[in-house]
């Protein structure tokens, strides 16, 4: 699609948030995910074995860096041996590698039911408000990603790569809406600069621990609903913007 300038639409006023949270789904702990699939009945003991050692690595990255983890740990944490863990991961590399790009496939697995048939603003509310119990809930795992970024370079850019699929699910839900109050081009912008800034405000919240942001810690719904508000003036201007 050519990314020139649509006809503008009529600027819009930011809507009230949701008054209730029915439907919306719960964010998973991701070590939570991986212990449920290794304790699933009727595995054969190699398939349960590989899924322990999963769940193992996940399980000692919330407790202890990269660098001081060993594939020594894993084994304990699985309940089995050195060796059985090396039948399915070389290294702590290769365990670490697998776990966490399963880890970014599931961040954005935010179910499409919950925001259909949804004004703009509230699909964009709801989303933010099971995005901020994910991150919450897998904050450290979330810290890891960026400590892991010289290590393992890839898991970074797998990260990008998430973010840019997210990102293309919102242009194209925005593009449905009608004519965009910008080019293609500067939507995308807008969005990706978001994705970054949201990320860097939850990190704030829940891994560092800014006293700034301890209120809003505290009521994730009123969070989402301050978050929501900036994405939903950089989509779709409010009248006060268009004049400035």
């Amino acid at each position: 699609m050519p990314r020139s300038v649509k006809s503008v639409a009529p600027p819009a006023a930011v809507p009230t948030a949701p008054g209730g949270e029915a439907g919306l789904p719960d964010a998973p702990r991701f070590v939570d995910l991986l212990k449920v699939e290794a304790d699933a009945p009727g595995l054969r003991k190699g398939e349960r074995t590989r899924r322990l050692a999963r769940y193992a690595t996940a399980r000692c990255l919330e407790q202890a860096t990269f660098a001081q983890l060993s594939m020594d740990q894993i084994a304990v944490e699985a309940g089995v041996s050195r060796a059985a863990i090396y039948q399915y991961f070389r290294s702590k590399e290769d365990a670490v590698r697998d776990v966490m790009t399963d880890f970014h496939d599931r961040t954005i697995a935010f179910p499409r039911t919950a925001t259909q048939s949804l004004t703009p603003f509230d699909a964009i509310y709801r989303t933010n408000r099971y995005y901020i119990d994910y991150f919450a809930r897998n904050a450290v795992l979330m810290e890891r990603v960026r400590e892991l970024r010289d290590a393992l370079p890839e898991l970074l850019r797998e990260r990008q790569r998430i973010n840019a699929s997210w990102a293309q699910r919102i242009l194209a839900n925005v593009m449905r809406q009608g004519p965009l109050i910008a080019s293609q081009a500067a939507i995308e912008l807008r969005i990706v600069c978001l994705e970054c800034m949201v990320d860097d405000v939850l990190r704030e919240a829940f891994v560092i621990g800014n006293p700034a942001l301890a209120t809003a810690r505290d009521d994730p719904n009123a969070f989402a609903r301050e978050i929501t508000a900036i994405w939903y003036r950089a989509i779709y201007p409010t009248q006060d913007d268009a004049r400035g």
